[in-house]
């Protein structure tokens, strides 16, 4: 399998690990307190909240680099318009945002023009569209809760990005979606999503020890070469469990149970599933692209068929199979 490693996103996290402890670190001399909405404009900057904060329109306008935003557990709450903490479509990168909640805006937070940003202990739900859109590479998301949104929980446009600890559910337009390659969901719960649970574009991103439940229609679909699935669970989805587009995909200890469609599917060559369960699914239980590798794996009572190898490049390798 072919995974291309990524400078970027390590840079990502040891910004991350220089800057988050206290978001501490900066040039400025102390914390600066924020009492009302207004534009954030110093760079090199820590600022906090000292007090819930409402907003018609946009509320905290990041128009500087290297900003740390402490919500201190406060809640910033809009009037469905606007958004909660925007760079206002001007690029600003190495912000952070932390600490709190952010409420009926029309999207959350809504980087149009950055990146390289760090979100992390933030609940951005029951916003009018999406509950966090970032537009750049190489972010890092860690206990971030987006539920409730009315579009997407979160989108990010770009690549290498790390989200870890996320919960995106019952939102209107997926769960999770990301339209660039080579980044990471691990330890994460999407579920009840209106569209997709997981949905991520381009080659080398993984989903690992995450469950992805009770969307309406795929759990997870990953569109091109090079994609796996971790220790994951895939459960009641309304499409398939799990859908890996491209050559060289693998699933592996993972569980994809119970799905209206196909548990996984997985149609081109050289995909590895190893350690998978796919049982009780809608149509098949496993349909794969030969060459390719099977191990251990346990798929029954699918009503179409257990198991389907279609023979393209030649057939595929199977070792401890029970999919009669």
């Amino acid at each position: 399998m072919k995974i291309k490693l990524s400078a970027r996103i390590l840079t990502a996290a040891l910004f991350m690990m220089l800057l988050i402890g206290g978001l501490g670190g900066r040039a400025s001399a102390a914390p600066t307190a924020i009492t009302a909405c207004g534009t954030l404009s110093t760079p090199n900057t820590n600022y906090f909240l000292t007090k819930n904060l409402s907003a018609t329109g946009d509320c905290l306008v990041i128009a500087a680099d290297n900003v740390a935003i402490d919500l201190k557990g406060k809640t910033i709450t809009g009037n469905g318009t606007g958004s909660g903490i925007t760079d206002s479509a001007f690029a600003h990168p190495f912000a952070i945002i932390a600490n709190g909640k952010i409420r009926n805006f029309e999207n959350g937070v809504n980087l149009e023009n950055s990146g390289e940003a760090i979100i992390t202990n933030l609940d951005s739900s029951k916003n009018t569209t999406d509950g966090i859109f970032i537009s750049d590479c190489c972010n890092t998301l860690n206990s971030v809760t987006t539920n409730g949104n009315g579009a997407t929980g979160i989108q990010i446009d770009s690549d290498d990005s790390s989200l870890s600890n996320i919960q995106a559910n019952a939102n209107g337009a997926g769960g999770i979606l990301i339209t660039s390659c080579c980044n990471t969901l691990v330890g994460s719960t999407v579920s009840n999503n209106t569209g997709k649970g997981v949905e991520m574009e381009g080659c080398c991103s993984f989903v690992s020890s995450s469950k992805i439940q009770k969307n309406s229609d795929i759990g997870v679909e990953m569109t091109s070469c090079c994609n796996g699935v971790i220790k994951s669970s895939t459960s009641k989805n309304g499409g398939d469990g799990m859908e890996l587009i491209g050559g060289d995909n693998m699933v592996t200890a993972s569980k994809s149970n119970g799905n209206a469609g196909t548990g996984v599917d997985n149609p081109s060559r050289w995909g590895i599933i190893s350690g998978v369960q796919a049982n009780k699914n809608g149509t098949d239980g496993v349909d794969m692209e030969c060459l390719g590798s099977v191990a251990s794996l346990t798929a029954l009572n699918n009503p179409s068929a257990n198991l389907v190898q279609t023979v393209v490049n030649g057939p595929c390798a199977n070792v401890n199979v029970n999919a009669p």
